[in-house]
């Protein structure tokens, strides 16, 4: 048994006696108590998983929308998908990482839709704190119009991976959890009655490399009666260390996703892994390579040849394993099947770290073993 997986269950048994009495309650409506599976992260993506049919059906699909460009016709309206007048508009907005149409996402393939919500200021300097004064009130409310006409659950992920290190204003806790309410109060007071917030760690190690190391998660939280679920993100397997030489150590990634698990049921809230992805490995190819310089050499290098068995082994499993050992709590998976290496942001020089591909289509050994753990997860008390 991995060293992190361990740990993870001991503090699940120490945990178990103080989820019912401490649980608080719910931000709306509370959260559907079945097992959900979600795809993403793009609209072309999702279109060929689906196409594909390799895999279970998803209770829903991802999208992620820029909220200071909802009323912009210049940015594509923030991937929103429908204009000022709350007409659909047919275009499908790329920002680099494969086309946006939220519209399109929710039509297209019915269910819910997870929302990824941007609120990052590292291309609108200033903008939270004009956030909070009340200048994008009117996206606010543009927002509420198109979540209106969902026909399905909206779970909706404000300001997500609030304490990454490359999500620029968020650093600012005070400021980020003003700015997280008055999202959710003014859609709240738009008459908005079928979404669950889902306020999301990173979860990740990288934000202790340069010595940023988030503070606690209460200095974020924006207070039981605003969040619904508490999520995190999946990218490195549990026990993963940086290979290079590195001026901060950082925690390994099931020390922090431990924290994000205790946290979560001190409150009472169920977990979503909002996104998970297996990052480095190249599931058509069957490789494996580094992600960044920073973790463990140049991006994209070192790629090893790995079996369907040995991806499966080291990435899968772990994932897995997570869910069914902390059951009471986990209650969702946001999977990203994408081709990260023809994307724009994603693909070489690697800019953004390496990714790979981790398109369950293409290797027809995970997909099966994928469905299956799906279909035996997702049918669990």
């Amino acid at each position: 048994m991995r060293a992190g997986l361990a740990a993870l269950l001991i503090a699940l048994a120490s945990a178990v006696g103080c989820q019912a009495g401490d649980a608080q309650p719910a931000g709306s409506a509370a959260p559907d108590p079945q097992r959900l599976f979600i795809i993403g992260q793009d609209l072309g993506s999702v279109r060929d998983y689906v196409a594909s049919g390799c895999c279970p059906a998803p209770d829903g699909n991802t999208a992620y929308l820029s909220f200071y460009n909802l009323l912009s016709e210049e940015a594509g309206f923030g991937g929103l998908g429908i204009d000022p007048d709350g007409s659909p508009v047919d275009r499908e907005f790329d920002w680099g990482g494969g086309p946006a149409n939220a519209w399109k996402s929710t039509t297209e393939f019915g269910g819910g839709l997870a929302i990824g919500l941007s609120i990052t200021e590292n291309h609108h300097p200033g903008a939270l704190d004009r956030l909070v004064a009340g200048e994008y009130d009117a996206n606010i409310r543009q927002l509420a119009r198109f979540i209106g006409r969902v026909d399905g659950t909206v779970w909706l992920r404000v300001g997500y991976e609030f304490d990454g290190s490359w999500n620029v204003g968020y650093e600012n806790q005070e400021r980020y959890i003003a700015a997280y309410r008055r999202i959710v109060d003014g859609l709240r007071a738009a008459g908005v009655d079928n979404t669950e917030y889902v306020w999301q760690s990173a979860a990740s190690p990288l934000t202790d490399l340069d010595g940023y190391r988030a503070g606690e998660l209460a200095e974020w939280y924006p207070g039981d009666e605003y969040v619904d679920w508490v999520g995190i993100s999946y990218f490195l397997h549990l026990d993963e260390k940086p290979r290079v030489a590195t001026e901060h150590e950082p925690r390994q990634p099931y020390r922090i996703i431990e924290e994000v698990l205790r946290f979560a049921r001190l409150h009472g809230k169920p977990v979503m892994i909002a996104e998970a992805s297996p990052q480095g490995y190249d599931l058509a190819a069957g490789t494996h390579g580094n992600i960044a310089p920073v973790w463990d050499g140049p991006q994209g290098g070192d790629r090893v040849p790995l079996t369907p068995e040995q991806i499966w082994a080291g990435w899968y499993a772990p994932l897995f394993e997570l869910m069914e050992a902390n059951a009471d709590v986990i209650r969702a998976l946001a999977y990203i099947n994408c081709h990260w290496d023809v994307q724009d942001l994603w693909d070489a020089p690697y800019e953004q770290g390496y990714w790979g591909d981790s398109r369950l289509q293409v290797n027809p050994y995970l997909a099966e073993r994928f469905s299956a753990a799906i279909e035996a997860w997702r049918s669990g008390p």
